[in-house]
Order: structure tokens, then sequence, then C-alpha cells
């Protein structure tokens, strides 16, 4: 799916969400009795709850059906949607051991040698070969996104902060770049475009 359909996606669920607080909604579809993991409902949970909150509950107890009924509302499934689909759009690949073992493991490429190679000792070719293998399994796509002009290509990963949106085509970024020095306080060449990979 495309950035700006996923964007689109965030607006009208948002709006949703809205009509929801507004509502004040306490109930929970039964759509969703069976609909979610033991792993996303406890996720959901954190997403939820304090973390003193959880440890009272003693989550880890409790039954699927019981943590549905913690949950509660359809209002705590929908915020949680919107912060995962918000955080795919700008995912990018982090090289942890768990996103590597995960991609190796479910694609059975158990034997090609970065599987076995810790990632923290991965050089340029290395992590070279990574992206190509993610891209070439329909993992990430390219996208390109505006930085701050000291940003290097080399380090457009690396950046403690993210860019909060990225585009489907450089096209699209030269539009937004555009708007950006018009209606905000950048002066031309503070910012640049530079391409990198997403997660699908």
């Amino acid at each position: 799916m495309t950035i700006k359909k996923l964007k689109m996606i965030v607006f009208f669920l948002k709006q949703y969400q809205t009509i929801l607080e507004k509502n004040q909604t306490q109930e929970l579809n039964l759509m969703f009795t069976d609909f979610f993991s033991r792993e996303e409902l406890l996720d959901i949970l954190e997403h939820s709850y304090f973390d003193r909150d959880l440890e009272e509950h003693k989550v880890e107890t409790l039954e699927n059906s019981d943590l549905l009924e913690l949950i509660g509302e359809d209002y705590f499934l929908l915020t949680y949607l919107i912060d995962k689909t918000e955080k795919s759009i700008t995912a990018t690949p982090t090289f942890s051991e768990e996103e590597k073992k995960e991609f190796f493991e479910l694609k059975n490429l158990e034997t090609h040698y970065l599987y076995s190679k810790p990632s923290q000792e991965w050089d340029s070719y290395d992590i070279s070969n990574y992206y190509s293998l993610l891209f070439k399994h329909g993992k990430t796509a390219r996208v390109f996104a505006i930085f701050t002009s000291d940003v290097e290509s080399e380090d457009k990963y690396a950046v403690t902060t993210k860019p909060s949106f990225f585009f489907d085509s450089k096209e699209e970024a030269e539009t937004e770049l555009k708007k950006i020095y018009k209606e905000q306080s950048f002066k031309k060449g503070d910012l640049k475009i530079l391409s990198l990979w997403k997660i699908q």
C-alpha cells in the first residue's frame, strides 16, 4: 500500500476516533472475540494502560477473553491501530537481531551467511546485501523523506529524530518541500530530500 493511501486511512481513522470519544461509546464489538492473538492483546493493553495499572491486573495469568474484557472498548483498539499505522508509514530497517532473525526464518533463508553473522558486525557490503534481500522479497520499498541539510546520506537511518513523513515519489517530496519553505521559517538550502528504504 502506498504512503499516500496510508495517510488517508489514518486521517479517516482519526475522524472516527473523535466520534467515539464524543459519544463515549464504551463497548467492544463482538467481532473481536477471537480476532487477536494473545501477543496482540498484550500489546494493545501495554499501549492503553500504564505499567503500574497492568501489574495490578496480573495480565500474565489471564485468559485471552479476560484480556479482551480488560481492553473493554473499541476506542482502545482504534487508538492502537492508528498508532501502529502511523509508525508503519515511517518504518525503516533497524538491523536488530530480532528483525533479522524473523526475516530470514520467515523466508527460509537460514543458510544465508548474514543469518549467522551478528548484525552489529555487518559492514557496508553486508548492509547492501540485506537491503537487496529485503527488496527482492517484497519487504521494503524505496521512498523519499525531507531531512535537514546537515544529514549525510550514510547517516539518514541513524538520525535521532526521523522525518515526520515519507513520500512515495521524489515529486511529492519536492512539492512538500516547496510548501515548507513557503509556510515555515526555513531558508532555501536548509533542507534536502533523500531516498531510503521503508518496511512494507
